[in-house]
């Protein structure tokens, strides 16, 4: 771990799951959709390497949002390079729509920003499969919450960089105030439209260059491909990525980021914490035949799928339930999504397509019901998981109840499931007269 001050800011294309619905829709496929967002992060990441490359890092791709920070003390100085970058991002989205060809099709994209300024960890994560860099603080988290505050075109800024900008640029901004920042201990933010900031240079260059990257792969290139086995991200590129069946899951954890002192002083115990939780979450999803996708802070994104004879639902439900039940142990609570359809996996071009990345009306689903639906301690699944459940295991399936028309929820966890299995047990063998009060160890998961 190594600890670093510097602003974390997040770029998030605010439609892109309505791009990508629209896309899946008519095409049946996502190849516009997975080649513009390559293209319009990659060009993000070549624009802030090129000028700042002393202090500009691309943490990750997740989804339709790019978290970067800028390694700096100096807070004015990380404020000056976030708003160039943003002002970049906004240009370019114009310039896609009008100017590259094969974007013509698609909605054009509408982003949105938030940034913070502090101290952090940098924190490597390694197992024998996988070395994952994630940063840990709250900064990362506080700016996290204010892109997702931030309308259609705008930057919000947090109330520790706007007190450090002079005057000509605090006039840029208006105050708000939100009961959704309250439990990071804010009392509000500030915004501004991404058309009133000022590019430091002339651009035309720039945009030039991301028309050119555009033209590296041709559309007639890509093709979504079946599976065979579990997915293996050594194997998939843009040009080269995967269509299967299956469950994506979204675990958070709850109430966390309060836990995090504004000014940095419980950071290291913090980041041990979120460290174990992290490994937890892993390790579950690993023991249950799913694919670990990608650390997003206190967040864990899986995917179960099926392929030949193997159906992922049972795994995918259960591996939810023992979350619950290992975050629970750790003294704080998580809130866990799946849904369950057609998923699409791919990477991009940017940070050298380390990120995976899970595209399709299924998963924006799944972040729903992670997102908006799960309470603390709480797994929601979509209405056709729970179908599948009914009639392929309803022991499982009769943890949960309705939560709307198209989810249903439980706040049971593993340990609950494996005595509803036990004492539905005692039941058969009562019932035929067979009890005789010694139990053993059994699968309980094996009975139906």
């Amino acid at each position: 771990m190594r600890k670093q001050t510097g602003g974390h800011f997040y770029i998030n294309i605010l439609n892109f799951n309505d791009v990508v619905e629209a896309e899946e829709q008519t095409q049946k496929e996502l190849k516009h959709s997975i080649h513009a967002l390559d293209t319009f992060f990659s060009s993000i990441e070549t624009y802030g390497k090129k000028y700042y490359a002393n202090e500009f890092v691309v943490e990750k791709v997740t989804g339709s949002r790019l978290h970067m920070y800028v390694q700096t003390d100096d807070i004015q100085n990380a404020f000056s390079i976030i708003a160039d970058i943003s002002a970049y991002a906004f240009s370019l989205t114009d310039f896609m729509s009008s100017e590259i060809a094969k974007y013509k099709t698609l909605l054009k994209f509408s982003i949105q920003i938030g940034a913070d300024f502090g101290r952090f960890y940098e924190f490597e994560f390694h197992s024998e499969e996988i070395e994952e860099m994630t940063t840990i603080g709250y900064p990362a988290n506080f700016a996290a919450k204010l892109q997702n505050l931030a309308a259609k075109s705008q930057l919000n800024i947090s109330e520790i960089m706007f007190d450090s900008l002079p005057l000509r640029q605090k006039n840029l901004f208006i105050k708000k105030k939100s009961e959704q920042i309250k439990k990071y201990e804010q009392k509000c933010y500030y915004t501004t439209n991404l058309s009133a900031l000022t590019m430091r240079r002339n651009i035309a260059t720039d945009l030039e260059n991301a028309k050119d990257f555009a033209k590296r792969v041709n559309l007639t290139e890509m093709r979504a491909s079946e599976v065979r086995k579990l997915v293996n991200f050594e194997n998939i590129t843009k040009k080269e990525y995967k269509k299967v069946q299956g469950i994506p899951l979204y675990a958070d954890v709850r109430d966390f980021t309060r836990q995090f002192n504004a000014d940095g002083s419980n950071l290291e115990e913090m980041t041990e914490r979120t460290a174990n939780i992290l490994k937890s979450m892993y390790t579950v999803v690993k023991k249950r035949s799913g694919v670990h996708i990608q650390f997003q802070g206190d967040r864990e994104q899986a995917l179960f799928h099926d392929y030949g004879s193997y159906s992922c639902t049972k795994d995918a439900v259960i591996a939810g339930l023992e979350i619950i039940d290992a975050i629970k142990d750790q003294g704080v609570t998580v809130g866990v999504g799946q849904a369950i359809g057609t998923v699409y996996v791919t990477k991009i071009g940017a940070r050298g397509e380390k990120d995976n990345l899970l595209l399709g009306k299924t998963v924006n689903e799944a972040d729903s019901n992670e997102d908006e639906k799960a309470g603390k301690n709480q797994l929601v699944i979509s209405k056709e998981i729970y179908d599948i459940l009914r009639k392929s295991n309803p022991i499982l399936a009769n943890l949960f109840r309705v939560y709307d028309a198209t989810s249903y929820y439980t706040e049971k966890g593993y340990r609950e499931y494996l005595s509803s299995c036990e004492y539905r047990q005692q039941r058969i063998a009562n019932s035929s007269n067979s009890y005789n009060g010694a139990w053993g160890s059994y699968d309980a998961e094996s009975v139906q």
